[in-house]
């Protein structure tokens, strides 16, 4: 039995798969998860060091060679490029492209934890593997026209960023800029000589206080209690009276020999939103996590979170990547659509045949749902590369429809009395060859993309 028999011996078979494959089209379509960029883990590390304040060259050599030295002892390591400035280093490892990636980060962290003992006591260490995920997938505006920075660094930090991180798929919140609070010690020497006050012992009483501490429990009265010791220090007030010496004849407090102050902290980033200092907000999707439904809860948690700030104080978005997916799906869409139409004109115009424009109607939509199951099977996503993809398909499907049912059409005008099995016969022998070379040529073409190796071959497979 040919191929033509069969397809027409069992048509509603073979019309059942196809509403299947549509109706499955539709699922995967729901299901697909959304991005801006593929899922690429590039064979980079990273690894940043910050030591507060430490000089560039004492940075050179307690941190960044040390850490280098251990980076090194790592097996799939091609080269290490480093970077270093007053208080911080940035280490990137570059693996093999055939390294296990996550592996190769296990090994690291293990590296740099064995000689931690060696670096200096204040340093923090973050390593992170290079993938988009990453990256902000939307970011947003903190401002006021009368709340100072310290302000408004304030509010990001325990309103906004606690608030935002309750949205499923949220990975990290992160608040740029902005001012930090700090207390500023304006020390009298007169005074402390005539009180017999050191700055050592200044020093060590503020680094023995400000912690909560629990001392045990009490037992009385058949009742069992915990007791906590607060010595925290929250307000001006507080560290003002904070007892630097007692000696049993005078107490002497902080507010007796330093002025204190409250000032805001160096900061190496300034943010200006509208004209003003602002605080910038962004937002880290976890891995996986769908980037549309992501944006929209998050539009709705900031409409609910400005609500809940305090007068005067907007949050106003600044760059939303979902935009740019969306604006792809859209293209990808008008692609669909205006293909349609223009190849149902063509088919009505030259075929002068309403089934052949049917024919075109049906192929596509069942080729495109076919494509989503696949994507959706092999765990891929719909992003600006895939959606690109299926744009230019399309362009090819609607090209081999319109050509396979013009030849059905001028089988049928050339044998008029023939029977509809035997056109298709005579048409589809006629085409099919030339139809599956087109189609594989096609598919060649981009076998070399395949092989090849470095970032171009990662995005292209």
């Amino acid at each position: 039995m040919k191929m033509s028999d069969f397809f027409i011996l069992h048509k509603k078979p073979i019309s059942l798969l196809l509403l299947i494959i549509l109706l499955g089209g539709g699922f995967a379509w729901s299901r697909l998860q959304t991005s801006l960029f593929p899922e690429i883990t590039f064979p980079k590390i990273k690894i940043i060091a910050d030591a507060g304040l430490q000089p560039v060259d004492k940075m050179m050599v307690l941190v960044t060679k040390p850490l280098e030295n251990a980076v090194k002892q790592v097996p799939g390591l091609q080269y290490v490029r480093s970077t270093t400035s007053r208080g911080s280093c940035e280490i990137s490892a570059f693996m093999n492209w055939d390294a296990d990636i996550d592996l190769s980060q296990q090994r690291i962290e293990s590296s740099i934890e064995q000689i931690k003992g060696a670096l200096p006591p204040d340093v923090d260490i973050t390593v992170q593997k290079m993938n988009p995920s990453i990256l902000p997938v939307s970011g947003y505006t903190l401002g006021s026209h009368n709340k100072s920075p310290i302000e408004l660094k304030q509010i990001a930090t325990y309103i906004v960023k606690p608030f935002l991180s309750q949205v499923t798929g949220v990975s990290e919140i992160r608040v740029i800029g902005g001012r930090t609070k700090e207390y500023w010690l304006i020390l009298d020497v007169q005074k402390m000589s005539a009180l017999g006050i050191t700055p050592d012992m200044v020093s060590n009483t503020l680094a023995q206080t400000n912690f909560i501490k629990s001392e045990g429990y009490l037992s009385a009265y058949k009742m069992l209690y915990l007791t906590v010791m607060n010595a925290s220090v929250s307000t001006r007030d507080q560290l003002s009276e904070l007892v630097i010496s007692n000696n049993r004849k005078r107490v002497v407090q902080l507010k007796d020999i330093a002025d204190v102050q409250i000032n805001p902290g160096i900061e190496y980033t300034k943010i200006n939103a509208n004209g003003h200092e602002g605080v910038l907000i962004a937002v880290i999707k976890q891995p996986g996590a769908n980037l549309i439904s992501l944006s929209d809860a998050m539009s709705a948690k900031i409409a609910s979170l400005q609500k809940i700030l305090p007068t005067g104080v907007t949050i106003k978005p600044y760059y939303v990547q979902a935009d740019f997916v969306n604006t792809a799906i859209s293209s990808v869409s008008d692609c669909l659509w205006v293909g349609l139409i223009l190849a149902i004109v063509v088919a009505i115009i030259f075929l002068r045949s309403a089934k052949a424009s049917a024919t075109i109607l049906i192929t596509i939509p069942v080729t495109l749902g076919l494509t989503l199951i696949i994507l959706y099977t092999e765990g891929y996503t719909l992003n600006i590369m895939t959606l690109g993809a299926i744009a230019a398909a399309i362009g090819l499907i609607i090209d081999d429809a319109i050509v396979v049912v013009e030849q059905i059409h001028r089988t049928h005008e050339e044998h008029p009395d023939e029977s509809t099995i035997s056109l298709l016969h005579k048409a589809i022998s006629y085409l099919l060859p030339a139809m599956i070379g087109s189609s594989i040529s096609t598919m060649f073409i981009f076998i070399p993309f395949l092989m090849m190796r470095g970032w171009q071959g990662l995005i292209s497979k």
